[in-house]
């Protein structure tokens, strides 16, 4: 059987992993970005974040667009998108060359992970799947956290100035192997469940919606608080008007972009406000802890970025066991890797501000704590795919999946720029290239401060959820 789909798999698996392996590649030679091409500390926020954002806004069309098109060549589509702004971005001259460089790769890294789920559906027998998606969620989590690390070796490899465009460059040969291999081995497109029908109307309101709720958040240290607010209150109205005309659509027999039916799941929607806190702290810790070893520290791109690898190992470690053996108590398995994730920051935090003036010995103290938050990740989030891909019809398994994509992007986004922006306003004016000690320390604390408070969010779906369970399992005992 694993011949069969196997190769398939891979594929998957690959390019998944380049889309966000591309999340957390950056962080490791944004100081070098300052110093090639004169990027401002707002380019670089952009880099980060404008990849997410445009990531977010594609998946919402796309997973639509896989049930409809055929589910590979959505994705093979979206390999070519992404490899060619990669290779933009290699190539680029000036800062706002590589900003659109990202938005492209963002955008076409969103048609590739909301076909990724359903395409292992439809390659893997039932009985398998489970372990399957251990392995999906293990190259998931790790591969945030290694992307730094390999940014970094790539950078250093690349030699001089401009050793960080082999960051870009190296996405260009495996992107082409991802579209050839997936020409070869992906299943041919099943004939559409659902109408061609676009949905414009709906998408417009949905992307405006967000937009309005993200672009705010990336310029948060540089707007009036009277025009953040303006554009978080119109953020609310776009989205109520969206709910309003999703159900008017669906009343009337259409395709909705997002089936807002999934949300009547508890399962379903307790996972995607899950998915939101879980990437905004997740992205968060990782994003300031890579500018403090490397600019706070003075750690190297790839000393910096191997500081994150136990993260990388605990997640491969524990997603494919987990994969097999939690499946029978997933919501309790959630709250376990909820608590070590927390906990992990908490001492991660702790450790860095008793040694930071102990390089090594931070170092080697830091091991055990973000060995315990990939663990922790890969038991929150190989269960919360496992019970909302459950909770959804197979032929919405593309749109319902690009809607648990999107929440991720979105809490990424949110967590990335909040926390940014509150990190650069405790540096100060002198921001990233700020060489005070004591700056970089409290920006440290107030950074991993956020962090671990999107994290405790968790519990708030995990215990909702739980509590929803064990409801539903003693009702029919009395």
């Amino acid at each position: 059987m694993a011949a069969r789909w196997g190769p398939g798999f891979a594929v998957v698996e690959v390019g998944v992993a380049l889309a966000i392996i591309s999340v957390t590649t950056v962080n490791s030679i944004l100081p070098d970005l300052r110093r090639d091409l004169g990027a401002t500390t707002s380019d670089l926020q952009w880099v980060v974040s404008g990849y997410l954002l445009a990531y977010g806004l594609a998946m919402v069309v796309t997973g639509r667009l896989g049930d409809v098109w055929g589910r590979r060549p959505t994705f093979l589509t979206g390999a070519a998108v992404f490899t060619t702004g990669s290779l933009v971005a290699a190539t680029a001259p000036d800062a706002q060359v590589l900003l659109v460089a990202r938005l492209v790769q963002g955008f076409g890294a969103g048609f590739l992970n909301p076909q990724a789920t359903a395409l292992i559906r439809d390659l893997v027998p039932a009985p398998s799947r489970a372990r399957v998606f251990g392995w999906y969620e293990a190259v998931a989590g790790a591969a945030i956290a290694v992307g730094p690390f390999i940014g970094g070796v790539l950078a250093e490899l690349g030699g001089g100035p401009s050793g960080w465009r082999w960051v870009f460059w190296v996405n260009v040969p495996i992107g082409l192997l991802v579209i050839a291999g997936g020409a070869r081995w992906l299943p041919e497109p099943k004939p559409a469940t659902v109408s061609g029908r676009a949905d414009v109307v709906g998408v417009a309101l949905l992307w405006a919606g967000l937009a309005a709720l993200l672009v705010p958040v990336f310029e948060l240290s540089d707007l009036p608080a009277g025009v953040v607010v303006a554009s978080l209150a119109g953020a609310v109205v776009l989205f109520a008007v969206f709910t309003a005309w999703e159900q008017r659509v669906h009343r009337r027999g259409g395709d909705p972009v997002v089936d807002l039916r999934l949300f009547a799941k508890r399962a379903y929607s307790t996972g995607a406000g899950l998915n939101v806190a879980y990437m905004a702290g997740y992205t968060a810790l990782f994003y300031v802890l890579t500018l403090y070893l490397r600019s706070g520290l003075g750690l190297s791109q790839v000393q910096a970025g191997a500081m994150q690898l136990p993260v990388a190992v605990g997640a491969a470690v524990a997603a494919p066991i987990i994969g097999r053996r939690g499946s029978g108590r997933p919501r309790v398995v959630q709250l376990i890797g909820v608590v070590l994730m927390v906990v992990g920051a908490l001492i991660t935090w702790g450790l860095a501000e008793v040694f930071g003036d102990r390089i090594a010995t931070l170092l080697w103290c830091l091991v055990v704590p973000l060995i315990g938050i990939g663990v922790g990740g890969s038991l929150v989030m190989t269960m919360n795919l496992a019970l909302m891909n459950a909770a959804m019809p197979a032929d919405e398994a593309g749109s319902g999946n690009a809607v648990r994509q999107t929440s991720a992007r979105v809490g990424a986004t949110v967590g990335t720029s909040t926390v940014g922006a509150v990190f650069a306003a405790v540096l100060g004016a002198s921001g990233a290239a700020s060489t005070v000690r004591a700056d970089w320390d409290r920006a440290l604390s107030a950074g991993m401060a956020m962090s671990a408070g999107f994290l405790a969010l968790m519990l708030v779906p995990v215990g909702v959820d739980l509590v929803g369970f064990l409801r539903e399992r003693r009702r029919p005992q009395r």
